[in-house]
């Protein structure tokens, strides 16, 4: 039985009452942006089908946050419009694509995003205000079946109406720059079966209800998932996961940020626990060649580098390690993060929602904080002071305590210390004892 989910990001391209109203097992999302494809709602055995896409007024979704979804093993189906273009760009990692104006830019005749952009309203129904170019070559197309325009004449036609920057190119514009051509019939046909059809020429909407309907039955035969060259390590960036963990540390109430961050401050075994992540995480994403038992991150280091670079005996991995590594966790793999959480004791999850609801008490401010995005109680100089005394550590041990906590550097500390300042001291929680 077919359990997997077709989601549609679609804007000025199709209307989304349309869609649900032809297709109401289908979840329709606005216009693709930076973001969607971290959601946890979009799973492995889901098809994402990408008709439309932000790219002015918010961040677009990156090629990257593609590959991101091909790896997690949802098909990604691209059609129509800003989605042909990824496929297009993208079919050699899995991507797929749909449709007539896929098939343009795979033939070359149309290569950018001015072949599909254009104009339109900023909240849904997203209303399209100019006319793509993709659907003026369809136009031509049919007019060339119809003996109104020559075949060799089209290059010089989509010319004429590509000169127009696309936000400007009105139906209106699109039949006054066709007359200044010297293309008056072909412009009185234009003008004419638009006025009988708004659609008739609407390829971009035609693709994208067939992209749906392909999709619909992918999901329907269990063809998902099913990708291959969708990458490996080497795209898979520090960048990436910075990205992917700047959603995922504000899913839950309170929001898995505060929750390790609030870890790494209070607890006294949290080096401990990050040590374990290292090793864990190392063996599960190295793993030993046949035959060969797997070591710990740091047996590996001193393999590789040579543990004469490092003090003599080595007694105790922190003495050198968390001076060497601190890599970003992936706050989206559940297995990470179980690991970053494991010193978590039942009433810390209350106790970091009680400090931030003191926070927004102190500040005033009657709605939640965003993770990275808490406002500044203590001055750089003051939270130096406090995590020292935290940590029971000098100002000269402060960067060394840092990465034993798996914290990149003192500024990162300082910030992620801000949202707990007003409710440790009300606390007066100088210390904590974890477990070891």
């Amino acid at each position: 039985m077919a359990t997997g989910t077709v989601h549609l990001y679609v804007g000025p391209t199709c209307s989304a009452v349309e869609v649900r109203r032809r297709f109401p097992d289908v979840v329709v999302h606005p216009p693709a942006s930076h973001g969607d494809f971290f959601a946890a709602d979009l799973v492995s055995g889901d098809v994402a089908v990408v008709v439309d896409g932000y790219y002015h007024h918010r961040l677009g979704l990156r090629h990257k946050e593609y590959l991101y979804a091909l790896d997690r093993g949802v098909t990604v189906l691209g059609a129509a419009s800003i989605g042909a273009l990824r496929a297009r760009e993208l079919s050699a990692f899995g991507m797929r694509g749909s449709g007539a104006v896929y098939e343009l830019y795979r033939a070359g005749v149309f290569d950018g995003d001015d072949a599909v952009a254009v104009a339109h309203e900023d909240s849904a129904p997203y209303t399209s205000l100019s006319v793509p170019l993709v659907n003026l070559y369809a136009a031509a197309q049919a007019a060339c079946a119809a003996g109104v325009l020559r075949s060799e004449d089209v290059d010089e036609v989509i010319a004429a109406l590509r000169a127009e920057y696309y936000p400007l190119r009105t139906e209106a514009r699109v039949v006054r720059i066709l007359r200044r051509a010297g293309r008056a019939e072909l412009a009185d046909w234009y003008e004419e079966r638009t006025a009988a059809d708004p659609h008739v020429f609407d390829q971009k909407r035609r693709d994208c209800l067939d992209a749906v309907e392909a999709a619909r039955h992918l999901v329907a035969d269990g063809a998902v998932g099913q990708v291959t060259g969708s990458g490996g390590a080497d795209w898979k960036t520090v960048f990436l996961r910075v990205w992917s963990n700047s959603f995922a540390e504000r899913t839950g109430d309170p929001p898995l940020g505060h929750r390790l961050a609030y870890q790494q401050i209070f607890s006294s075994g949290y080096p401990r626990a990050w040590e374990r992540y290292l090793d864990e995480t190392y063996r599960r994403r190295r793993p030993a060649p046949a035959g060969e038992a797997v070591g710990d991150l740091a047996e590996s280091l001193s393999r590789q580098i040579g543990v004469a670079r490092f003090p003599q005996p080595v007694t105790h991995k922190e003495d050198w390690l968390f001076d060497f590594v601190c890599p970003v966790p992936d706050l989206s793999d559940p297995g990470e993060v179980e690991l970053l959480l494991s010193t978590e004791e039942p009433g810390d999850v209350e106790t970091v929602a009680r400090y931030l609801r003191q926070l927004r008490e102190f500040t005033g401010r009657g709605s939640g904080f965003a993770v990275g995005d808490d406002p500044e109680v203590l001055s750089g100089d003051a939270a130096k002071v406090l995590l020292c005394h935290l940590w029971e550590v000098p100002p000269a041990k402060l960067v060394r305590e840092c990465r034993r906590r798996g914290i990149p550097n003192v500024r990162t500390a300082i910030r992620i210390l801000q949202p707990f300042v007003v409710g440790a001291i009300k606390d007066r929680k100088y210390t904590r004892v974890g477990p070891a």
